[in-house]
């Protein structure tokens, strides 16, 4: 972490993974998807492996922003000069997963690891690109 700008980045390998709704059994009992469960175990594991050191209580208190970029993958299946503009950010992504599931399971997941609580985001901003590689860079910001 910055210590003059409180800023702190990582990045989570692989493909982003939307945050879905709570599902029920035939039963009515409530539970989370296994998926949903792993990713966000998976997010928290990202950002230990870059700040081991860290304590929640860093960000307490502070406004916070959050900007998530998504890259994702190219379309094998598209032409050479479509691939290229994708490759350039002149196409970018209109396919799921959806922003605001994709920020609601990262920051949800950051819950307590990175900051006491989520509701500190006054300022989220998310984009998706296409790339050659799958991953997510987040970075939280003190504004």
């Amino acid at each position: 972490m910055d210590k003059i700008t409180m800023k702190i980045e990582f990045d989570i390998k692989g493909k982003a993974k939307a945050k879905q709704s709570v599902k029920f059994t035939r039963g009515g009992t409530k539970y989370t998807p296994s998926d949903v469960v792993e990713y966000s175990n998976y997010v928290k594991l990202s950002f230990m492996n870059k700040y081991s050191d860290w304590e929640s209580n860093n960000f307490t208190g502070k406004q916070l922003k959050t900007e998530i970029n998504v890259y994702m993958q190219i379309p094998q299946s598209w032409s050479k000069k479509k691939q290229e503009m994708a490759a350039k950010g002149e196409i970018r992504p209109t396919v799921k997963p959806d922003c605001d599931n994709i920020a609601k399971n990262i920051n949800d997941a950051l819950n307590g690891i990175v900051y006491p609580d989520d509701k500190q985001i006054t300022s989220l901003l998310v984009n998706k690109y296409y790339s050659a590689n799958e991953y997510v860079n987040v970075k939280i910001s003190v504004i």
